[in-house]
């Protein structure tokens, strides 16, 4: 028998069952599906596996995933069911009973989850009085039979963003591969570009990698190009075209994939989905919680639901389960919401929840927690955006430039530099229009500056910190009235035309040792110590101890791992190339474990070229380590001055050693590299062992209290450690270190340490003769 319709009870009258191997057939190849088929159709051969359900989302591929592995498993007899739209109660054992061959079979029930319970009732029943009976089932959510196999079916992997792959890479994603081939069927000259790629990786991952979804979009070319499609896809604008009259209801729309799942839910669930839309990065239980006012056990119950229905998914990673949810399902929501009025509402409360993280998060960002407090706010950037725009359109700009102020740090290191900049403006021209706020319009002022200069924007950044020093003036603020003041000396476009770089530094020396000093004294000791460093050796070396210092006292570990890249700089300089790798290697780990993005592609290029030198046989991993730095360097738009300088030299030898097909290779592999893989690649070298000879201090007189600071040095004693062990001020000690390697005419702590071994070592013999 087959296509025969039934109307049993209350089913669909569209319910055919195929028999004799005749499942339904595809006009389109499967994509991207080759792995799941073959291990499907493995698992369908074992007669141990007598009932196995495919679970995923809506329009994620579950019901061609089943006929495909079932064709491919060649069983002799298969029986086919579609349930999609079934809302029966009765009868549905015996219909399928009635319908079931009198050999053993594979029967297979496509769309179990709008009857769920009634399908698994007769599951269960059949697999217990039908011998040699297999079924294979697909659902949105489980049968929950005791037995079952769940095969779990994911969306098609999408382009990971930044969006910096070339054409070769982006066609071997299977997301991509598909909405090409289904773009050729209406328009057979589409082809990927380097023109359209981007833009077609980013259409991929806004439909979250569901082949329907992307198939529906895809259809849409029929009307608009891609870079129009993709531009009313970013503005949430309506798509000509968007349903597909020969699909079966369920599947004519985007709309309806959630839709349907939607209808799946009781009120409580639907309530919860709906106002969790708001989060972009999804959110834990106690956010959840509090968001829709019910006890612990009634949310969890709520979000274990959801999750079984695939509209919220598990993040992977961190101690906190944390829930996600697709682009298509929130759009869903939040037309759900808006309809309902009350989506404004609940983008105000996100708000206010997200101005509240920011302000907890301020502190934490220059301290001892600085690489948790980073790694917590990274995948909530586009809901701190979504918060700050809330903010600002409600009126409330003052707490949204609170928001935008204490996230600045976050915005450097991450190398969010165009957003920060913007952001900042409008946070220091709303504290300036409201009085009282004088020292947050100045502190705005000031991180812009910071931003601005590193964009490479020198004009507008000595402007932002000529009047972040005038307002700190008026507010007897000296510590950050220096900072400023050395910011705007390092930009060489200064209003006040006496400054020079010595007299800033010499301010900011003096302002440093004050309580009020913080990262801030620190971070503005750096780029004149880049400024002094080809002129005044000395002064380059007292602005890094007292920076160095501050983020010692701070537990700042990217400062610590800027003022060991400076150090590397200053020790190439001087044609210590052996220490200046080491003293890279070690700023790089550090800036690796917080994923510094700003800087890290200026030190990953510095160590590159140290170790193009040390081990030219390399070329290939150093052209990868380049290519990073490069790509990771455009991605933020940043502009600091180099640390050590000959990547442009070091390019053309590299490419001189390396064949033409080699090094292409390479760098098209660098390009993708992470900040934190490119990292992890040019710290698996290792920096060479310190050499004897070239470094060997000379002879030098300390006195008794300088060689006493200077065995504390040598056995890995912070200054602050120093400070209490010999109960010393802190800027005391930084002194005596400043003077010891003055005197020792050793650039840094590890040279210092290494004097004391040797003169412990000589001292040895002695010791043991008498």
């Amino acid at each position: 028998m087959t296509a025969v319709a039934l109307a049993t009870g209350e089913l669909c009258p569209q319910l055919i069952i195929d028999i004799a191997s005749r499942l339904p057939t595809h006009r389109d190849t499967l994509v991207g599906r080759d792995l799941e088929v073959l291990t499907l159709s493995a698992l369908l051969g074992e007669e141990t596996h007598r009932l196995i359900t495919l679970t995923g989302p809506g329009g994620v591929g579950k019901s061609r995933l089943a006929c495909e592995a079932a064709a491919d498993a060649r069983i002799a007899r298969v029986a086919y069911l579609d349930l999609h739209g079934t809302t029966g109660r009765d009868g549905l054992t015996k219909t399928m009973a009635a319908l079931l061959p009198d050999e053993p079979c594979l029967l297979v029930l496509d769309g179990c989850e709008q009857a769920a319970d009634v399908v698994a009732a007769a599951v269960d029943t059949l697999l217990g009085h039908v011998p040699g009976l297999r079924v294979l089932a697909t659902s949105r959510r489980a049968l929950r039979l005791y037995g079952e196999q769940f095969f779990p079916v994911p969306p098609l992997p999408t382009p990971p963003s930044p969006y910096r792959q070339d054409v070769l890479e982006l066609q071997d994603c299977a997301s991509v591969q598909l909405f090409v081939e289904r773009a050729r069927s209406i328009d057979p000259s589409f082809a990927l570009t380097a023109q359209n790629a981007r833009a077609v990786a980013e259409i991929c991952t806004r439909m979250d990698g569901l082949p329907l979804a992307i198939e529906l979009v895809a259809e849409k070319l029929r009307h608009c190009r891609v870079d129009g499609l993709l531009t009313r896809l970013r503005q949430d604008q309506p798509v000509p075209g968007g349903r597909h009259a020969v699909r079966s209801p369920l599947h004519r729309s985007i709309r309806s994939i959630a839709d349907h799942s939607f209808r799946l839910l009781d009120e409580e669930q639907r309530a919860l989905l709906a106002r969790l839309s708001v989060f972009t990065a999804g959110t834990n239980f106690p956010t959840a919680e509090e968001y829709w006012g019910l006890p612990s056990h009634r949310t969890e119950q709520a979000v274990e639901t959801l999750v079984g229905h695939h509209l919220l998914h598990v993040a992977p990673g961190g101690d906190e389960p944390r829930f996600t949810m697709s682009n298509t399902v929130r759009e869903f929501c939040l037309e759900q919401l808006s309809a309902a009025g009350e989506l404004s509402d609940a983008r105000l409360r996100h708000a206010e929840h997200f101005l509240v993280l920011a302000t907890e998060a301020e502190p934490h960002l220059t301290g001892p927690q600085q690489a948790q407090w980073l790694q917590r706010l990274a995948p909530l950037h586009e809901d701190m955006l979504a918060a700050l725009t809330c903010l600002e359109a409600s009126g409330r700009h003052v707490d949204a430039a609170r928001a935008a102020l204490a996230l600045h740090r976050f915005w450097l290191v991450r190398g969010h530099l165009d957003l920060g900049e913007q952001w900042l403006a409008k946070a220091a021209q709303a504290f300036a229009a409201t009085p009282g706020h004088e020292e947050q319009a100045a502190r705005a002022e000031s991180a812009r500056g910071e931003v601005a200069l590193v964009r490479g924007s020198v004009r507008l950044a000595a402007d932002c910190f000529w009047r972040a020093a005038r307002v700190f003036r008026e507010q007897g603020d000296t510590a950050h009235e220096g900072a400023a003041l050395a910011w705007l000396a390092s930009t060489d476009h200064r209003p006040t035309g006496p400054e020079t770089v010595h007299q800033a530094a010499a301010q900011l020396l003096r302002v440093a040792d004050h309580e009020q000093a913080t990262v801030e004294v620190a971070n503005a000791a750096l780029p004149l110590a880049v400024g002094s460093s080809s002129t005044d050796t000395k002064l380059t070396a007292d602005l890094l101890d007292v920076a160095n210092a501050l983020f010692r006292r701070a537990r700042d570990v990217r400062g610590e791992g800027l003022v060991l890249g400076m150090r590397g700089a200053l020790a190439d300089s001087q044609g210590d190339r052996a220490l200046s790798e080491q003293l890279l290697w070690e700023g790089l780990y550090r800036l690796r474990s917080i994923e510094e993005h700003m800087v890290l592609p200026m030190v990953l290029e510095s160590h590159a070229v140290l170790l193009w030198h040390r081990l030219p046989h390399q070329g290939h991993r150093v052209a990868r380590l380049l290519a990073a730095a490069s790509a990771l360097r455009e991605s933020t738009g940043a502009h600091p001055p180099p640390i050590v300088h000959g990547a442009a030299a070091a390019l053309p030898d590299v490419r001189r050693v390396l064949s033409g097909s080699e090094y292409a290779t390479a760098w098209q592999e660098g390009r993708v590299l992470s900040a934190v893989a490119a990292a992890g690649e040019a710290l698996a070298f290792g920096p060479p062992p310190v050499g004897p000879a070239s470094e060997a201090p000379r002879p030098a007189q300390l006195t008794a209290r300088q060689h006493e600071v200077a065995v504390l040095v040598s056995q890995g004693m912070t200054n602050r450690q120093i400070a209490q062990q010999l109960r010393l001020s802190e800027w005391t000690v930084v002194n005596h270190v400043r003077e010891v390697m003055r005197r020792l005419e050793v650039p840094s702590r590890l040279h210092v340490a290494k004097w004391v071994l040797e003169r412990q070592q000589e001292d040895a013999p002695t010791a043991v003769a008498k």
